[in-house]
């Protein structure tokens, strides 16, 4: 695995990493703001967790004069990826088909909820089946052989 799927960020990191997101190139004090607002942290605290996510390698630093300009180096969806394999396979065992089935049996899902999941994976099926069905190198496999 690589360093960023294995980037484990913590819910006060998240909180900044959002931030982080909604512009590039921002100042800590920009940063600051917007973070203060989700909740009472300080600003000590706020520049902490900032420099722990440039030290994680999440976000990016660069001086641009005497500004320190911040970008995230990490996307949203590399985040929460790495936060729902991380999940699975601390409750889960990496037992995806269990963890589904958790959330379905568990969890209130709307009538379009669980239409577009239908949709979903019905969509994932019929790409595994496209992928079955293309043709090999052309070489017979072990099964083919056997049944030559």
């Amino acid at each position: 695995m690589n360093q960023r799927s294995e980037l484990q960020i913590t819910d006060a990191e998240w909180e900044v990493m959002q931030g982080v997101w909604e512009a590039e190139d921002q100042t800590a004090g920009e940063i600051i703001a917007r973070t203060e607002t989700l909740r009472d942290r300080s600003h000590r605290t706020i520049r902490t967790l900032l420099a722990r996510l440039v030290e994680k390698g999440a976000v990016n630093v660069h001086v641009e004069g005497s500004r320190h300009l911040y970008r995230a180096a990490v996307t949203r969806n590399e985040c929460v990826r790495s936060a729902a394999h991380s999940f699975s396979e601390r409750f889960f065992s990496g037992n995806l088909q269990s963890l589904l089935m958790h959330f379905v049996e568990n969890e209130t899902l709307s009538s379009e909820e669980l239409s577009e999941l239908r949709q979903t994976l019905d969509e994932r099926l019929t790409n595994q089946s496209q992928t079955k069905e293309q043709p090999s190198s052309g070489k017979p496999t072990q099964k083919r052989r056997k049944n030559q």
